[in-house]
């Protein structure tokens, strides 16, 4: 080899420092595009919880074994509405879509479990509108929760009373077919009302099937074990409106959160909490969307 060759080669051989500075760009284009993936995951999960999953209604099917159903109540459909709050975050027109969604699944019944508005300043003649448009087959119950009260419960029942909804509120109502009954009942509201569960139940007879609403679900910890209640529908939890992947929920008005979301077994009796469709607080969901529940009653 010539020295002309040689110095050449020598030249054209890849330095340390060359070396050292492609690791060095390999790294910063790894970086970017870390940068980027999270941010887009960001930015994707962002918009999520303010746009997609406040709005995402599922419907949702549950199936319950209730104790002595006569046979022509196996299968009666209950449709649960809970936590409109109507107000800054929950539009007329969202609950008017609710409703429009509720009649198309052709109920059986319709319980309504509290917080119909977010404030005082939401209580509106278009609410009374609005719900008046519910259908079922046997009827339409409903209590008061905690907004609700803070808002003015007696507005609030005024509307249901010309919406036709039943008020519950430590009552209760018998509904008959083919001369077999069933009872709905409810209770106020835990934190600013009176439970009367005695009273509601007082002239119900011991073999007719009880199902009770309770805007709280805390109150299955606090209700007497008797007279016996077979199933409770609950609201108020929102289920948190954020629950981390196979993790906790952001937010809980509860002290008991097994009582959190879905069908568990309470001291005397099942409950079933729904986490609603309206917001309170910070307008999000996520992983956490609302829904319509279909709750159907079974023959044990």
């Amino acid at each position: 080899m010539n020295g002309g060759s040689l110095i050449k080669t020598i030249l054209n051989r890849p330095t340390r420092r060359s070396k050292l500075n492609r690791r060095l760009r390999r790294r910063q284009r790894l970086r970017k595009l870390a940068s980027g993936t999270l941010m887009t995951a960001a930015l994707t999960s962002i918009v999520d919880v303010l746009a997609v999953e406040p709005r995402w209604v599922k419907i949702k099917r549950v199936n319950v074994p209730i104790p002595n159903l006569p046979p022509v109540w196996d299968g009666v459909r209950i449709v649960q509405l809970t936590d409109l709050h109507l107000g800054k975050f929950v539009s007329l027109d969202y609950i008017r879509k609710i409703v429009k969604r509720t009649n198309v699944l052709s109920p059986d019944v319709i319980v309504l479990t509290g917080d119909f508005v977010n404030d005082g300043n939401t209580i509106v003649d278009g609410l009374e509108r609005v719900l008046s448009a519910l259908q079922s087959k046997f009827g339409k119950f409903a209590v008061l929760g905690n907004h609700d009260h803070w808002a003015g419960a007696g507005a609030i029942r005024e509307v249901l009373d010309k919406a036709g909804i039943v008020d519950l509120s430590n009552k209760s109502a018998l509904l008959e077919r083919d001369c077999e009954q069933i009872c709905f009942a409810g209770v106020d509201d835990l934190w600013t009302a009176t439970q009367d569960l005695s009273g509601a139940l007082k002239d119900i007879p011991e073999e007719v099937p009880r199902i009770l609403l309770s805007h709280n679900p805390d109150y299955a910890e606090e209700m007497p074990p008797s007279p016996r209640v077979d199933l409770m529908l609950c609201g108020h939890t929102h289920g948190g409106q954020f629950k981390v992947p196979f993790g906790s929920r952001l937010w809980l008005p509860i002290r008991h959160s097994k009582y959190a979301a879905g069908l568990v077994e309470g001291p005397h009796c099942l409950v079933y909490t729904s986490v609603g469709v309206g917001m309170v607080g910070l307008p999000i969901r996520f992983n956490c969307r609302p829904e319509i529940p279909i709750i159907t009653l079974r023959q044990r």
